[in-house]
């Protein structure tokens, strides 16, 4: 397999090449408009709600991917950061090759320095030596090479330096670990924000999505699908939740395949990415479908083994 850097500030990660559709077109090409996408996607009825079936996950700019096999401008890949028990390897699908780029210098750099891990829900990166910007999004991460005035200096993924607002990152190789009432904290930022299926930026996130990049932010590593994050942690009782678990649901009143997961945020109420048109929210527990369909709680307190 060979390794390749996400050079988009989001990568869609299709099930197979012919899955995107016409109005698809902004998010294969690079640079990627995910904005023109998204507004694509609201102006056609089943826009979003078609999106199941065909959109795997999302991958960051600066992100690593393995190529295990090309196909007429698109690339097979594995996810290594995103477990799961679909391939020991990573999370496969399929992306655009011209979306993503390899650089010998950021490879080693992406190995061994510290990260410039974005921490905000947007921020914008300016290139040296251009007057062109782009815009990153939280858990963006890239090589940090110092600060200068307020400024963070990164390695991009085409092996230029560019510059980030100082105060919009954290730097470190591996984020430290952050308790519950952080990670509810930084899930309550999204507070609105549109439902996307196999999203995992903060242009849209999918159930699992938000908690995977809510968890990556407090240094704690999580499967991507709610199906996978049901499988690890501790698994606790309804009566011993505390804020920063997950709770999960199923379908069959809480006896079949889980679909869904959220994070108890206390006092009986969790915050989850419910489903197309229905934004990031709060709801409670005890509400009848939920309460129906509830079927178990994880506690995921780092350095978990996949």
């Amino acid at each position: 397999m060979d390794i390749r850097f996400v050079d988009v500030t989001v990568g869609n990660v299709w099930s197979s090449p012919e899955k995107p559709r016409d109005l698809d077109a902004p998010s294969l090409f690079r640079p990627a408009d995910i904005k023109e996408w998204l507004s694509r996607l609201d102006g056609d009825e089943k826009g979003r709600i078609d999106l199941v079936g065909r959109l795997e996950t999302q991958v960051l700019y600066g992100e690593p991917v393995w190529i295990v096999g090309e196909r007429n401008g698109w690339a097979e890949i594995r996810v290594p950061e995103q477990y799961s028990h679909k391939d020991e390897s990573g999370y496969p699908g399929w992306i655009p090759l011209e979306q993503l780029t390899f650089h010998p210098d950021y490879h080693q750099a992406w190995q061994t320095e510290p990260l410039a891990y974005v921490t905000v829900p947007f921020t914008r990166l300016r290139l040296e030596g251009s007057e062109s910007e782009q815009s990153l999004g939280f858990m963006s991460k890239l090589p940090w090479l110092g600060e200068v005035d307020g400024e963070a200096i990164v390695l991009t993924p085409r092996g230029t330096v560019g510059r980030l607002p100082a105060e919009d990152i954290t730097v470190a190789r591996t984020l430290p670990t952050a308790g519950g009432e952080v990670r509810v904290a930084t899930a309550k930022r999204f507070l609105g924000l549109p439902y996307l299926w196999g999203g995992t930026s903060a242009y849209g996130f999918d159930c699992s999505g938000l908690m995977y990049r809510v968890f990556e932010s407090a240094g704690i590593r999580i499967p991507r699908d709610a199906g996978d994050q049901a499988r690890f942690g501790k698994r606790v009782t309804k009566e011993e939740l505390r804020p920063g678990d997950l709770v999960f649901f199923a379908y069959n009143e809480g006896k079949g395949e889980i679909h869904h997961v959220g994070m108890y945020v206390g006092e009986g109420n969790f915050l989850h990415s419910p489903r197309t048109g229905h934004p990031v929210r709060i709801d409670r527990l005890s509400e009848e479908n939920y309460a129906r369909e509830f079927c178990l709680a994880r506690r995921y307190q780092g350095n978990e083994t996949f």
